[in-house]
């Protein structure tokens, strides 16, 4: 009776000894938070998107990044480097963020993409345009990111509007903002 039982133990053995899942404060390692992205979900196939826009793991980026000064860089890697301020590592098909903190610069940044919809972020590595892993954020760490982005964006109405704590029914993910000086629907603007 021992030899089938050492057997199976044996077989089962190399899928324990598999090295663990990065962590997300190893994937950030030590770049420090640098700015805020505004994001939002484009269905455009890569061939077909208009020179010019930048895009990140598919999701567009739009108007400009905002620095992070740095007692809001503090705050930010506080958060990300918190074991506790992330739930479970799971893969989530239908992220819409309307946020990404980017962390370090150059080719070397890793991005936090944020889902105030869905309460996730999504990790994209440095030089990677994919998701590389998706985490569940809890209700502090939703405080802290989603604070900083009001913080951060006073002008974007959008996320001014995010309630604190996430509707019970999945919602659309903010809209894009419209420039104060965009012409208005029927205002004869662009005729």
């Amino acid at each position: 009776m021992k030899r089938p039982v050492l057997v199976l133990a044996t077989a089962i053995a190399p899928l324990h000894a598999q090295p663990p899942e990065k962590t997300l404060a190893a994937v950030i390692g030590d770049r420090a938070p640098a700015a805020i992205l505004r994001a939002m979900p484009d269905e455009t196939p890569p061939n077909q998107r208009l020179a010019g826009l930048t895009f990140v793991a598919g999701y567009q980026v739009i108007g400009q990044p905002v620095p992070l000064n740095a007692a809001q860089s503090a705050r930010l890697a506080a958060v990300a480097r918190d074991p506790a301020a992330f739930d479970a590592t799971q893969f989530e098909e239908h992220l819409r963020p309307g946020v990404i903190y980017r962390f370090g610069a150059g080719a070397d940044v890793v991005d936090l993409l944020v889902c105030f919809s869905c309460d996730k972020i999504a990790v994209v590595p440095a030089g990677a345009d994919a998701i590389a892993s998706t985490h569940h954020i809890t209700q502090a760490t939703r405080d802290a990111l989603l604070g900083l982005a009001k913080e951060l964006l006073p002008g974007d109405e959008a996320i001014q509007e995010l309630p604190r704590i996430r509707s019970a029914h999945a919602v659309p993910p903010p809209p894009a903002p419209v420039p104060k000086d965009a012409p208005k629907p029927g205002s004869g603007a662009g005729n």
